[in-house]
């Protein structure tokens, strides 16, 4: 059984331990922790809870750029997955943000399914442009757009 649920501070490590593990980019994230998830694992007898995935975004309002979704290996099924970029997508309609961004590597067709759609580079806004997470990523992914109230256009 996991739980999903809002990450606090003292989570920062362990999620940058699994971006790291991962091969993905950890930088940025101590700016940008009130906006992430983490799975987890609850305590069993004799153990500690345990963080295996995380997802979150850099809110640019009215924009988010997602990063950072990260999920262990062996608890990986699609369901998990799919319930923390709802979460997050979910959370992102709270904050009112009118579009959801990312820079979508091999999981560019499980993003598709999640609602989003691919754009050029040239039409992501210039806050999410200008994110260091972007201008770092920018040749390893290719963006993609989710709009949070179907009816605007982005």
């Amino acid at each position: 059984m996991f739980v999903i649920r809002r990450a606090i501070e003292r989570d920062v490590f362990q999620v940058r331990k699994l971006l790291k593990e991962a091969g993905l980019n950890d930088k940025g994230i101590n700016d940008h922790i009130e906006h992430f998830f983490v799975v987890e694992m609850p305590a069993e007898e004799g153990m500690t809870a345990q963080l295996v995935g995380a997802v979150g975004m850099e809110v640019y309002k009215p924009y988010g750029l997602l990063r950072s979704f990260v999920l262990e290996r062996a608890p990986w099924n699609t369901k998990v997955g799919m319930n923390m970029i709802q979460i997050l997508l979910s959370y992102a309609g709270k904050l009112r943000l009118s579009h959801v961004y990312l820079l979508a590597g091999a999981s560019q067709e499980f993003f598709t399914q999640m609602g989003f759609s691919e754009i050029e580079h040239e039409k992501l806004p210039a806050e999410i442009q200008e994110s260091e997470h972007v201008e770092r990523s920018r040749e390893r992914g290719t963006p993609m757009v989710y709009s949070c109230f179907p009816t605007r256009q982005h």
